[in-house]
């Protein structure tokens, strides 16, 4: 197996690059992804990932891993993050609340498995379908802490609180509904609670800055 790094993208927390990949003379793009840290990420995510691709869930393909990296299938599109940030109020937004609806059938007792980190640049739109990135961190949970979060994504995103961010917010959250069978009610308390999670990140951000 041979890796040429081609270019780094954007992560906060890993090491994340684009690559070409060759294993037994037949070349293809791929995402390398080394873990800091010491916990078993790797090992967690690769679970995390295998389980929902055999649920039939949108996520990319493992390649292989090892101790402190995966490599995965390249899935090339547009990230949800930047569709948020050109107003984009297109079919993504459908296609997105199809996504979570399809994670959210996923149940243990009474919990459902949440994605945990809804940041929009862990999902890509291509050929008319969302792909989920990022599984460090799903957990089980009420679905409305998944769908606030998302929605106070879309709305806090570069421009904020925009005619067409409102626009996709009920959107998102009426489709939702229509895919999931179930009314969401009380989405204001969990909204606040996003707002105030969102809240202590930047803090915590911020008291980790050194001047």
């Amino acid at each position: 197996m041979n890796i040429k790094i081609l270019s780094r993208l954007y992560s906060k927390r890993n090491q994340v690059y684009k690559i070409m990949l060759e294993i037994e003379g037949k070349s293809q793009p791929a995402i390398m992804k080394i873990y800091s840290g010491k916990d078993n990420l790797p090992e967690a995510e690769y679970r995390n990932m295998k389980m929902l691709y055999d649920y039939g869930i949108n996520v990319p393909r493992i390649i292989c891993k090892d101790n402190n990296r995966l490599i995965m299938e390249y899935i090339d599109g547009d990230l949800v993050n930047d569709l948020v940030e050109r107003l984009d109020t297109g079919e993504w937004i459908d296609k997105l609340a199809l996504w979570f609806s399809q994670l959210h059938k996923i149940s243990k007792d009474s919990d459902t498995l949440l994605k945990g980190d809804v940041n929009l640049r862990n999902f890509i739109y291509s050929n008319g379908e969302i792909y989920g990135l990022d599984f460090e961190e799903i957990r089980w949970g009420d679905v409305r802490t998944d769908l606030a979060d998302v929605c106070f994504f879309m709305l806090t995103n570069t421009p904020s609180f925009t005619k067409e961010k409102h626009i996709m917010l009920r959107r998102f959250l009426q489709c939702y509904e229509n895919y999931s069978g179930s009314k969401l009610e009380k989405m204001g308390r969990f909204l606040r609670n996003s707002k105030n999670e969102a809240k202590k990140r930047r803090k915590k951000r911020l008291d980790g800055l050194h001047c």
